[in-house]
């Protein structure tokens, strides 16, 4: 009876033991996050709750180390400013009323490592120290636009963008060292389809937590600094055909990246994004240059020529490109100087190497 009662108190302190453990792993996670967020947001009362008020800061560069008061830092956050920055949580330990933690934080140009020492006092878990060094990460950068268009005309069914379009060529061009960022004309997330949804490459991207954060937290057209990007890249999904086209903005990034030796690039409908822009010289961007996009015949057999808000081989050919095409679904990539574009959701692999090309040759000239 007396082994029995001891046995079952002692499994009773173990369930309770380990119910601790996951409410304080819990906690510590929000204080982390509130650190990451609040400096990511400029929300300075969330980072107030990150971090205890006698906490410090400790900055490792090179040989030397500056500590100074985390009031100080938190002073220094002007409210509001976004950082755009990709955070990682890579670790976290928890011994007792102690916690260890180690995050990457991703800016443009930067990263940083960020070690944690979190300590739970009066029952709250708060940062301690910050210990961090950073080092440069500037990279050629490629920028992606991406619809933020949902409904498939009249249908009542939704559209948007291609990710089998993203992922094959956000892959490649990642692992050949370029950056890549994503833009929308409204900024954010946008209803993602493909043929395959268990493709490997893009379940791969999907599953990378700072390749999806980018993806889902698309840029606004006015955050984006042209002279970052060597290329522009316009991803497909029916959903371009709406947005795309007249979107000011988009069309004169386009024309300057164009206009400073970078590459365009564009498949399936997303050369309904490079339809209008037009060049210092008053001619259209595709006037006089070999291009192909998703044809009207694929239209057709795909079932949307009455409900697409235009063709898209028929206007290209309007702006006087030289329309090439293959047979429906096949693999098909035209190059003409710094413009690259494909046929269809087969060609993004293919479209990517000539990216990464021509990137290439524009780094040796």
């Amino acid at each position: 009876m007396q082994k029995t009662i001891l046995l079952s108190l002692g499994l009773l302190i173990s369930i309770t033991s380990f119910a601790q453990k996951d409410t304080d792993a819990t906690q510590v996670r929000a204080a982390i996050w509130n650190y990451i967020n609040g400096r990511n947001n400029g929300d300075v009362e969330q980072l107030k709750k990150a971090f205890h008020p006698d906490a410090d800061l400790r900055h490792v560069r090179g040989d030397s180390l500056r500590i100074w008061p985390s009031a100080e830092y938190i002073a220094g956050v002007k409210p509001g400013k976004k950082q755009n920055c990709v955070a990682r949580l890579v670790y976290l330990d928890i011994e007792g009323n102690a916690g260890q933690a180690k995050v990457e934080i991703e800016y443009p140009n930067w990263k940083f490592a960020d070690y944690l020492n979190l300590l739970k006092i009066d029952g709250q878990w708060k940062v301690a120290v910050k210990s961090f060094a950073g080092y440069s990460i500037k990279k050629e950068r490629v920028l992606f636009v991406i619809t933020s268009h949902e409904k498939m005309g009249d249908t009542g069914r939704k559209t948007g963008l291609h990710l089998g379009e993203v992922s094959h060529v956000y892959q490649p061009i990642v692992e050949a060292g370029y950056e890549v960022d994503f833009v929308s004309p409204k900024g954010g997330q946008t209803y993602m389809y493909g043929d395959n949804m268990n493709d490997p490459i893009s379940l791969r991207m999907i599953q990378n937590p700072s390749a999806y954060y980018k993806l889902t937290h698309a840029m606004t057209p006015d955050q984006v600094r042209v002279d970052n990007y060597a290329a522009i890249y316009f991803v497909g999904g029916h959903g371009t055909m709406w947005d795309l086209p007249e979107h000011s903005q988009l069309t004169d990034i386009t024309k300057n990246i164009y206009e400073k030796d970078g590459i365009v690039a564009a498949v399936c409908h997303g050369p309904s994004g490079i339809v209008n822009v037009q060049l210092s010289n008053g001619k259209y961007l595709v006037e006089g240059k070999k291009v192909t996009a998703f044809t009207n015949q694929e239209e057709a057999a795909a079932g949307q020529t009455n409900n697409v808000p235009f063709l898209l081989e028929s206007t290209l050919k309007e702006r006087g490109a030289l329309f090439q095409a293959a047979e429906n679904w096949q693999n098909n990539v035209v190059v003409d100087g710094r413009l690259v574009t494909g046929q269809n959701p087969a060609s993004a692999g293919d479209l990517a190497q000539e990216i990464i090309q021509l990137l290439a040759q524009r780094k040796e000239q």
